[in-house]
């Protein structure tokens, strides 16, 4: 027999870390994040002879002064193809959230819609959930499309991942295109290093963040955004720091010069003996080709120290860590060197972090859905696909009208 309840936080918590539909959009951690920004919070579940078969988080905020807006954030936590539980679970919300003075739920469920390829084809043959969303019509909930625009999106709806279960980093590193692996060798030729910042340093992140929206003409976020996520993920919350070590890149450049003026030297003494050797020769323009370019890297290197420091913060990221997935939520860099390619390093190095504790997936999150090479930020979708990231798409944004009038006159005035 089937009981609809209310759960307390360690049930939920046991349950959705067991789900199927498990992301962190539905994690404890989140759900605690909405609390702070001022919403109210419940948990709510099926249970059958006992056991928990169902869960979702509900967090509330007011709507019309009288009602209440519900959000079942990364949605039920089921199984979306039993539909007895499904109808039961739906019909117990609605009966439980209009006791509630909920207007309508919003509801986003943490499952892909189809199979899709790097290049944001489907894949024939893949995966397909067009029934699940045929089945969540049928019971009600309107279904919100599937736009290709950031601004239409409650949530992000479109996103760039890897998997990386049983893979060794030869693998990931051959599954990247010739870009990326280029990118990726002179960010190290470079001196860039990856480190992660301490809570104390959480402003370097916020003023290249800041830098960034100006440039992308975004608006910026509150400071306390960031401090708030960082307090309620917490120790699966890492921001990470791409910088160039120019001390270290002075004294490798120092030491390869030296390499370098040995290798010359030896040509030389070679050419001496054999004037006329074409080897030899050739060997000698490559020689004096490479140490060239090291004098002019070792000249570029030594005004960047002299004028900026040992040191130059690069790029950041802001990443939530758990044991089924690692998510790039926030990104930030400083475009004036962006020909250095700390973003390619700041990536690699924790995809190179999942690989070593065995998380399998790596979420660079959202792209737009918009694969034209026009789209706004198809830059974005590019330089993710390089890593090997194929293109998820989820299935989508779901309302259920709980106080069908209300909700219908709501409608109505946000459109005038």
């Amino acid at each position: 027999m089937k009981q609809f309840c209310i759960l307390n936080e360690n049930e939920y918590k046991d349950f959705q870390e067991k789900s199927a539909q498990r992301s962190f959009m539905n994690s404890i951690e989140a759900i605690n994040l909405k609390k702070t920004n001022g919403w109210d919070v419940e948990y709510a579940g099926v249970k059958e002879d006992g056991r928990l078969i169902a869960a979702t988080p509900l967090t509330y905020i007011p709507v019309m002064k009288i009602y209440r807006f519900c959000h079942a954030q990364g949605g039920l936590l089921a199984d979306y193809r039993d539909m007895e539980t499904l109808t039961f679970f739906t019909e117990e919300l609605k009966k439980y959230l209009s006791g509630r003075r909920v207007m309508y739920m919003l509801m986003n469920p943490c499952m892909n819609y189809v199979e899709r390829d790097a290049e944001g084809n489907q894949v024939e043959g893949g995966y397909d959930n067009s029934d699940i969303l045929a089945s969540l019509q049928k019971l009600g909930y309107e279904h919100q499309g599937f736009p290709t625009d950031y601004s239409a999106f409650t949530m992000i709806s479109w996103v760039s991942a890897m998997d990386l279960k049983d893979k060794n980093e030869a693998q990931v590193v051959k599954e990247m295109d010739q870009r990326c692996r280029r990118s990726l060798n002179r960010a190290e030729k470079q001196g860039i290093c990856v480190r992660e910042l301490s809570p104390e340093e959480t402003y370097k992140f916020i003023e290249m963040e800041e830098h960034t929206a100006k440039r992308r003409g975004f608006s910026m976020r509150e400071h306390s955004f960031y401090e708030k996520q960082l307090a309620a993920y917490g120790e699966h919350a890492k921001i990470m720091l791409a910088y160039m070590d120019l001390g270290a890149l002075c004294d490798s450049l120092g030491k390869e010069s030296e390499k370098l003026q040995r290798d010359l030297d030896s040509v030389n003494a070679k050419l001496a003996e054999n004037p006329e050797s074409a080897n030899q020769k050739k060997k000698l323009k490559a020689a004096e080709q490479a140490l060239e370019l090291n004098e002019k890297k070792r000249a570029e290197a030594l005004e960047l120290k002299e004028k900026h420091g040992s040191l130059i913060e690069m790029a950041a990221g802001f990443f939530v860590i758990y044991d089924n997935e690692a998510v790039f939520l926030y990104g930030a860099a400083y475009d004036e060197y962006k020909k250095y390619n700390a973003s390619y390093a700041l990536q690699f190095a924790m995809i190179r972090y999942c690989l070593e504790h065995h998380i399998p997936r790596y979420n660079f999150y959202g792209i737009s859905g918009n694969f034209s090479k026009d789209a706004d930020d198809y830059g974005v979708y590019e330089f993710k696909r390089g890593f090997g990231g194929i293109v998820e798409q989820f299935i989508g944004e779901f309302i259920l009208p709980v106080r069908k009038g209300a909700y219908k006159l709501y409608r109505t005035l946000k459109k005038k």
